[in-house]
C-alpha cells in the first residue's frame, strides 16, 4: 500500500469537489452545477477511452468522440429529457457518415457507438436521481456505495489478498478485495436510512449494496479488460494513486442506472 498517501490526498480532493458540486446544485435547486463536473469527467475519461483504443490499433477521431460524449452528457442535463435523447441518436448515426468508407470501418463505428453508450450515456442515469425531491442525498448515497466498495476492496485486496478473483483480465483483484468492499458497502448501506425511514429502508439499502457491489466489480473488470488489451496498468495520470479519471468512474458506469432503476421502480422515491 505504498500509494496509500498520494491516493488518499487525490480522494480527499475529488471527494470535496463532488460534494461542493452536489451541494451547490442543492443550494441553487440547479442541476447544472453537476451537470458540468459531469461533463468534465465525462470528456475526461473518453480521452483516455481513445487512448486506451489507440493502444489496440482503433484510432478514432478524438475530437469528435470526446466533443460528442461531452454534448451527449450535457443535454440530458436539460429539463427535455428527449432533447438527451436526440443528442445521443445523433452521436450514435452520426459515425456512421464519418467512418463508413474507411478500411477499418466497422471496428471504428462499434468502437464510438459502444464508448458513447459506456460513457456518458450510462453516467447520465445520475441527473434523474439527483433531479428527485430529497436528490441530492440519494445521489451522495449511490457515490457513497459505490466509493466504499471501491475503498473496502482496495484495503482488503491490499492487505489479504490471495486468491486471485481473474487472473486474465487483472493481477491484483481478489475475491478478499470482493469481501472487504461488499462488507464496507453493506455497512455504510445499513447506516444510511437515518434520515430517511430506517425500519422501512434499512433491508432495501442492504439489497441495494449487493447489486451495487456486484455491478461495481464488473465494471471495474470491464475496464482492467481494456487497459489489458492495450497493455497498460492505468488509462490515463490525472489522479494521482489512482490513474485516470476513467479508472475512477468504471464502477459507476454500470451501478449508477441500476442504483437509479432501484430507487424508481422498487423504492418509487424518484
Amino acid at each position: 500500500m505504498k500509494d496509500l498517501l498520494p491516493r488518499t490526498i487525490t480522494a480527499i480532493v475529488a471527494i470535496a469537489i463532488v460534494v461542493s458540486a452536489l451541494a451547490l446544485g442543492w443550494a441553487w435547486q440547479s442541476i447544472w452545477p453537476v451537470a458540468f463536473l459531469g461533463a468534465f469527467v465525462v470528456g475526461v475519461a473518453s480521452w483516455e477511452y481513445v487512448q486506451l483504443l489507440e493502444r489496440n490499433g482503433i484510432v478514432l477521431n478524438r475530437l469528435f468522440f470526446v466533443s460528442s460524449a461531452v454534448l451527449v452528457m450535457l443535454a440530458y442535463g436539460t429539463p427535455e429529457a428527449a432533447f438527451g435523447d436526440l443528442v445521443l441518436w445523433a452521436a450514435l448515426v452520426f459515425p456512421i457518415a464519418l467512418y463508413l468508407f474507411d478500411s477499418d470501418a466497422l471496428r471504428k463505428i462499434l468502437a464510438t457507438m459502444g464508448g458513447i453508450i459506456y460513457i456518458p450515456y450510462l453516467l447520465h442515469f445520475f441527473y434523474p436521481l439527483y433531479r428527485a425531491a430529497d436528490g441530492a442525498l440519494y445521489g451522495l448515497l449511490a457515490l457513497v456505495l459505490v466509493w466504499g466498495y471501491d475503498i473496502g476492496a482496495y484495503l482488503a485486496g491490499s492487505a489479504l489478498g490471495k486468491n486471485l478473483l481473474a487472473p486474465m483480465i487483472s493481477p491484483r483483484k481478489s475475491w478478499e478485495g470482493v469481501a472487504g468492499g461488499f462488507v464496507l458497502a453493506l455497512a455504510l448501506a445499513a447506516i444510511a436510512p437515518i434520515w430517511k425511514d430506517w425500519w422501512a429502508s434499512t433491508p432495501h439499502m442492504i439489497a441495494l449494496a449487493g447489486i451495487t457491489s456486484a455491478l461495481t466489480q464488473l465494471g471495474d473488470l470491464l475496464e482492467s479488460r481494456l487497459k489489458r488489451l492495450a497493455q497498460v496498468k492505468d488509462a490515463g495520470g490525472l489522479m494521482p494513486g489512482h490513474g485516470g479519471l476513467l479508472d475512477r468512474i468504471d464502477g459507476l458506469l454500470l451501478a449508477i442506472p441500476a442504483i437509479y432503476f432501484y430507487f424508481r421502480f422498487v423504492l418509487k422515491w424518484v
